[in-house]
């Protein structure tokens, strides 16, 4: 049998584990595949590579082979249902590139002698030709059918394109902004928890309990208030605040975010709810990036107080994004204020996720009497 080797360094390590928590495998089960898919009888060096702002698979990919159109590679790898959503900081396995066996020279086909040629016999005299059969008249042959025209196909949208018709404005927040950088604040970050899928209903669920009238109706962040089509069921991890870092899942409910599905490109917007929190706005952007958005149903610098929304795997609007990090780098005392059903984003695929909060706790975003009512 053949020898093996593996060698990961630190950071190929960490990524193997995140991969294994992330599918519920032991590592041992992350590094076989490796060798399966990559090995092919020797040693193998895998490399890593730590998501840097503005990164993508094909850019990374020309970063590591020399050539973008080998990011399959590193999504293979790391187990990415989608390319397009990686987060800065996130730690990728860096496979070898698959080096192409030599093609064996054909083996040239051994030419055989000539068979011998048998001697002529004597031609007999030819047959009279029989009187010619007048041929039917044919009939005449239908004209073919126009071909049919072809099927209209969806123009591509740039989920990163302007959105038209739209602009926006700020709100100074209420009390002191945030304690610590929003995109390293485990609280407004979204992508520095992380998620895992969980196997749940795909659908609205009953449960008892009050109801807010009040609450956010996440049927408004599409155009035409549908029913969301639950097509993932995940749960978002705990944050440890003492070493500032992701813990393991919360298991409050059985589902703490939801993939809707969505059409590539489409237009997202703010679920209405029951606030005003200053010109007719009822939220506030405490973070916005190209893959996600955290609003704020109140108007503090934190998710402590009242309802707020996480959206993943969306492109904030160019001008919305430009306008969220100047207030933010110009110190968070004024932050982007937006109305209910204003458009913030494009999806990037078909599914988007979706996380609902109440004063801070990750609630269950399927519940029919608190979100879809």
């Amino acid at each position: 049998m053949p020898k093996i080797e593996v060698d990961l360094n630190d950071a190929a390590y960490q990524a193997a584990l995140n991969r294994a928590q992330s599918e519920g495998k032991s590592l041992e089960e992350v590094i076989a595949g490796l060798v399966i898919d990559y090995g092919e009888g020797q040693a193998i060096g895998v490399r890593s590579y730590t998501v840097q702002r503005g990164d993508s698979l094909s850019r990374i990919a020309r970063e590591m082979y020399g050539d973008p159109h080998q990011y399959p590679l590193i999504q293979q790898a790391n187990n990415l249902s989608d390319p397009g959503r990686i987060w800065v900081g996130q730690v990728l396995i860096i496979p070898p590139v698959a080096q192409a066996s030599p093609t064996p020279a054909p083996t040239p086909t051994p030419i055989s002698p000539p068979e011998p040629t048998p001697p002529s016999e004597p031609v007999s005299p030819p047959e009279p030709t029989p009187a010619p059969t007048p041929e039917p008249t044919p009939k005449p042959v239908p004209a073919p059918e126009p071909p049919k025209p072809p099927e209209p196909t969806k123009p591509t949208v740039d989920p990163c394109a302007p959105i038209p018709n739209e602009s926006y404005t700020t709100l100074p927040i209420v009390g002191s902004p945030t304690d610590r950088p929003a995109d390293k604040h485990g609280d407004i970050n979204l992508a520095l928890r992380g998620y895992a899928k969980t196997e749940a209903k795909l659908g609205l669920i009953d449960m008892s309990g009050p109801t807010d009238q009040r609450a956010p109706q996440l049927a408004g962040l599409f155009k035409d208030h549908r029913t969301g089509v639950f097509t993932t069921t995940y749960r978002v991890n705990n944050w440890d605040w003492a070493s500032n870092s992701r813990g393991s899942v919360i298991t409050d409910f059985e589902t703490t975010l939801a993939g809707l599905k969505v059409e590539p490109g489409e237009i997202i917007r703010v679920p209405g709810a029951g606030y005003d929190i200053g010109q007719g706005n009822q939220v506030l952007v405490l973070y916005a990036s190209r893959e996600r958005i955290t609003l704020k149903y109140t108007g503090e610098d934190t998710v402590a107080t009242g309802y707020a929304v996480h959206v993943e795997n969306i492109c904030t609007e160019p001008s919305l994004l430009a306008l969220y990090e100047r207030m933010n780098s110009e110190g968070r005392r004024h932050l982007p204020a937006l109305k209910a059903g204003q458009a913030f984003g494009r999806a990037r695929g078909e599914e988007i996720q979706v996380a609902i909060r109440d004063t801070g706790r990750f609630m269950d975003p399927r519940v029919r009497k608190d979100w879809w009512h």
